[in-house]
């Protein structure tokens, strides 16, 4: 039986595990300065909750009433226990400062869940070595650059004596290929650019191709920067890639000024955490293609100890994506298939609050089961006159449809879009294994599908 994200994700909001707090309590008290103490707080709270007990220990490390108080402000909607609020008012000493906190806290309702993308699975550990982040949810991406192509662009970019030389060496290899670039990959390229707005312009270029970085490699790559302006000029690109919003505070240990860290908080506001599977979404008129085939009920186990089908992480990455990451003022339509095809909506329709509710509990009630008809899915989402790009997601071969053949389906598509131009980015989503795989098979469509469409192609296992 296929569980729906409900039974998949806590009902409530998931208070910071005792590793990650601790690390983030060990963070704000090393701060020296109130402003720099508080700013690491509203980083933290942005993507995590936390016990009044927490909050209290966080806010303790504040000398003065009136910073403590701010501490709380920051704090408060991030509250997954309020019954316990007694507990903050207990921490000032004058009735005056009690009599503040407890208007503060007047209203104060329970922490609603943090985003999926942002939330710990139940039980997970912090990552190792005592730096207190929540363990980043991974996945292979085997549809990447292969590490001797990013060598020799690495040399070829090496090469070139002046910035727009090395940057038409990078666009032409972008362009030349759909697949896409993993952090250690992408940490490679960056540093060959020695000034800052040299970096921004190549991981400008890259940025689609990005296959997702965490917190940490971020905070690698502002590292090799001297300067607190070139790094905030760095992050302002890079944060975008980052695929862990819930650890994103641990990019402040970059900046050494309250200032500066403020600044980067800032920043680091407006992420919107990358999908693994669906990378970021920049179309405003979009489609999602989703393969619901029988083959979607393999089982496998995550980094983070989660034991899920094909068809739950899908829909939990599905969901986190239409709540997140669609653009102001983008369309946008779902087309699940099997042996048939089905659409939820007759056409594109506009993302708002509503809508994108809509479509989660949509996604939620889907079920694994029957063929695979990926011909009949592309020439739905075709069909629609207004969608510029398709995002496309299969675990199998065509094995249902008008068309099961790879060269008579990208012909058909390439007739579909010769006045047209729409994206395709596919994603063989092959994680776990049935005994009705072929992975290579289904690896080589969906990447000759994303070159013959200028799209972006990832394959994760």
């Amino acid at each position: 039986m296929c569980l729906t994200l409900a039974a998949l994700l806590p009902a409530s909001a998931l208070a910071m595990d005792g590793a990650a707090f601790e690390q983030l309590h060990a963070r704000v008290k090393k701060e020296g300065l109130s402003d720099a103490k508080i700013t690491v707080l509203k980083t933290a709270a942005s993507t995590n909750t936390f016990t009044c007990e927490q909050v209290a220990r966080l806010a303790s490390q504040l000398s003065f009433g009136d910073d403590k108080l701010e501490a709380l402000s920051a704090l408060k909607g991030r509250i997954e226990d309020p019954e316990n609020k007694a507990r903050l008012v207990n921490l000032f000493s004058f009735d005056d400062e009690k009599a503040k906190a407890e208007q503060l806290l007047a209203d104060l309702q329970r922490a609603t869940p943090a985003p999926p993308s942002a939330t710990p699975a139940p039980g997970s550990a912090s990552a190792p070595g005592g730096t207190g982040e929540t363990t980043p949810l991974l996945v292979n991406q085997v549809g990447a650059w292969p590490d001797a192509d990013v060598h020799a662009l690495v040399a070829a970019l090496k090469k070139e004596r002046f910035t727009d030389d090395k940057m038409n060496v990078l666009k032409t290899a972008i362009a030349s290929r759909p697949e896409g670039f993993t952090s250690a990959q992408i940490q490679q390229l960056v540093p060959i650019l020695t000034f800052s707005d040299d970096m921004v312009k190549a991981v400008t270029l890259m940025d689609e191709h990005m296959l997702g970085m965490t917190s940490r490699e971020v905070l690698g790559v502002l590292g090799k920067y001297s300067f607190s302006d070139d790094k905030l000029k760095v992050l302002r690109v890079l944060k975008d890639a980052i695929t862990d919003a819930e650890n994103k505070f641990i990019i402040l240990d970059g900046f050494t000024f309250g200032d500066d860290k403020e600044e980067a908080r800032r920043i680091l506001e407006t992420l919107k955490p990358r999908s693994p599977v669906y990378g970021t979404i920049r179309s405003k008129r979009v489609i999602f293609v989703v393969d619901v085939s029988g083959s979607m009920e393999a089982r496998f186990t995550t980094n983070r100890g989660e034991t899920l089908n094909r068809l739950q992480f899908v829909q939990r990455e599905l969901q986190s994506v239409l709540k997140e990451q669609l653009p102001a003022g983008a369309k946008f339509n779902l087309v699940i298939f099997s042996s048939g095809v089905q659409t939820w909506k007759p056409g594109l329709i506009a993302a708002t609050p509503q809508s994108v509710q809509e479509a989660v509990q949509y996604v939620s009630g889907l079920r694994q089961n029957g063929g695979t008809n990926i011909h009949g899915a592309l020439e739905k989402a075709f069909a629609d006159p207004e969608a510029d790009s398709i995002y496309f997601l299969t675990d199998g071969m065509p094995s249902e449809g008008k068309k099961t053949a790879n060269a008579a389906i990208l012909q058909d598509v390439a007739a579909w879009n010769a006045q047209r131009k729409v994206v395709v980015n596919t994603i063989a989503f092959l994680m776990g294994k049935t005994s009705g795989d072929n992975k290579p098979k289904s690896r080589e469509l969906m990447l000759q599908l994303a070159k013959a469409t200028g799209g972006v192609y990832r394959s994760i296992e």
